[in-house]
């Protein structure tokens, strides 16, 4: 039995915080998440009591490179004074519920301490006339923290001796919370560049599509829309010098190249799933339907990616280990495709890196539903694949060899229901190679052949689908199973070798001879 709490009571010691901030992400641009994260939390807050305009919430990145410098503004609800210290400087004590925010384990704004000399954090609430600052020594403290060092102090004296919280009066009555990283150091060299920071943000960050670049941006928007799905966003700026952009999602074009040997990816429409999707649905998602050549080349899309909250949770290395799971040949084929898939579900819940979801029984049904998604978009890459590298002459060639066979067995006869359903199921096999063949990157020429054998092969299932007449219907009843095969097998041997008047001579003598009407055929 413990005889005293105060004696009992477990120690933590510094270097657990090393584990919270380089240990905790795989990419150094992952605490910029954490903030906008943060940031986006407040903003949405600020929303539902009606303090901001829906839509109206900005963040705001300045880079000044020369100073070695990151800022980070929103004008959310900001945190009350008398809040500050506990929200601010405490570990992992968020009062957040993850049903309303994104960000909800009070420990991802500690992750710029491993890239920066000081990280200060400024604030200030609606209607208080004080600002706050906490302001953290990130050099001194990650000394503090290394386990290099003999003896280690407890996390708490640490944070202790090497943070500040400080008020000061203000008149402006705004709301907001800034971040600033000062003393970038070379661990964090990313943070000044603004091309890497927008390339980041455009895939990860809860922004919107650029409705003015994407040709299906509005398509998407209207499909949300009509079924009243919410996909939460918020307008992100980069500011670097006279620079000045906003972020949106990088989906851009309608052509692009794959990785490999550049050919042509084409972007023919907007898929959705599943059909019924609902705000209450679990998930839905959106995918590009392309002519699938091979991996998309621009990083920035390629891969069908997953979100909750809008933000993203990893890359597209989540999508490909589900692409893997359907099948382990699979696991390139995500990056053929493009594409999002929004988590809903309340109890689905990012995992501690947000490079993935904790292992529940609401995300692994979820995932199954992904790998039987994975498996039908993998079948669709092959085939396509398959057909696109038939070389012109065979594809085309086989196609007119089915062709011909149907219309003889038309002009011959056929034998049965059972024969047409053959006939049919050989053409429909020769059509679907020429569909996925016309989605494939040809030249003018051989686009034309493959439309003009396509139409002669519609247009020949057609007549068949049409056929109601049977050979065998009008023999004489005399003639058993085996003497009916060889008649209709005679009139197909005469259809080979004879013109088209000698063979119609021959047929009509054989019909007269076995008391088959003498009816022409188209």
């Amino acid at each position: 039995m413990m005889s005293s709490n105060s004696e009992k009571m477990p120690k933590i010691g510094a270097f657990v915080l090393e584990t919270l901030t380089t240990g905790m992400y795989t990419n150094s641009l992952d605490t910029l998440r954490e903030y906008i994260q943060n940031s986006f939390d407040s903003i949405r807050e600020s929303e539902r009591s009606n303090k901001l305009t829906y839509g109206a919430g900005r963040i705001d990145l300045t880079i000044d490179e020369k100073s070695r410098i990151l800022k980070l503004r929103d004008n959310g609800l900001g945190i009350p004074k008398n809040e500050v210290k506990s929200r601010l400087v405490n570990i992992g004590m968020s009062s957040k519920t993850i049903q309303h925010y994104a960000g909800f384990r009070g420990i991802g704004r500690l992750a710029g301490i491993a890239y920066c000399d000081r990280l200060i954090f400024t604030t200030q609430a609606k209607d208080e006339n004080e600002f706050s600052r906490v302001v953290f020594n990130c050099r001194e403290l990650r000394n503090a923290m290394s386990p290099k060092l003999k003896q280690i102090s407890e996390l708490a004296e640490v944070i202790n001796e090497h943070a500040s919280v400080t008020n000061e009066k203000t008149r402006n009555r705004g709301h907001f919370f800034e971040v600033l990283m000062e003393g970038i150091n070379e661990a964090g060299q990313s943070f000044l560049d603004w091309k890497i920071i927008e390339n980041y943000l455009s895939q990860i960050a809860p922004v919107g599509l650029d409705t003015q670049s994407f040709y299906h941006a509005g398509e998407i928007i209207q499909w949300l829309k009509k079924r009243n799905i919410d996909v939460p966003t918020v307008s992100i700026t980069i500011n670097a010098g006279l620079m000045k952009r906003q972020v949106f999602k990088p989906y851009r074009k309608l052509t692009y190249t794959t990785a490999q040997e550049k050919h042509k990816i084409h972007l023919k429409k907007i898929r959705f799933f599943p059909d019924d999707a609902g705000p209450d649905s679990p998930f839905w998602g959106w995918y590009a339907e392309t002519n699938c050549p091979g991996t998309i080349g621009d990083e920035r899309v390629a891969g069908i990616r997953l979100r909750k909250d809008n933000i993203g949770i990893g890359m597209a290395e989540n999508m490909t280990k589900i692409f893997a799971e359907a099948s382990e040949s699979y696991a390139r084929l995500n990056k053929y495709f493009m594409g999002e898939i929004h988590i809903q579900d309340p109890n689905i819940i990012p995992n501690a890196r947000r490079d993935g979801f904790e292992e529940g029984p609401e995300w692994l049904k979820v995932r199954q539903s992904l790998v039987e998604f994975a498996k039908e978009r993998s079948r669709e890459a092959y085939h396509l694949s398959q057909a696109r590298n038939l070389d012109i002459e065979r594809l085309l060639g086989a196609a007119k060899r089915e062709k011909e066979s149907a219309q003889k067995r038309k002009k011959t006869g056929l034998a049965s229901k059972e024969e047409k359903e053959k006939v049919l199921g050989k053409l429909d096999r020769q059509i679907a190679k020429l569909e996925a063949a016309k989605k494939s990157d040809r030249d003018e020429n051989e686009r034309k052949q493959i439309d003009r054998t396509y139409k002669e092969l519609q247009n020949t299932r057609q007549a068949i689908e049409n056929e109601t007449h049977y050979v065998a219907q009008n023999l004489n009843s005399a003639l058993d199973k085996k003497q009916r095969k060889i008649i209709s097998e005679i009139i197909g041997i005469l259809y080979d070798v004879l013109d088209d008047g000698s063979f119609e001579k021959a047929r009509a003598a054989i019909l007269a001879k076995y008391q088959i009407p003498n009816k022409k055929r188209e």
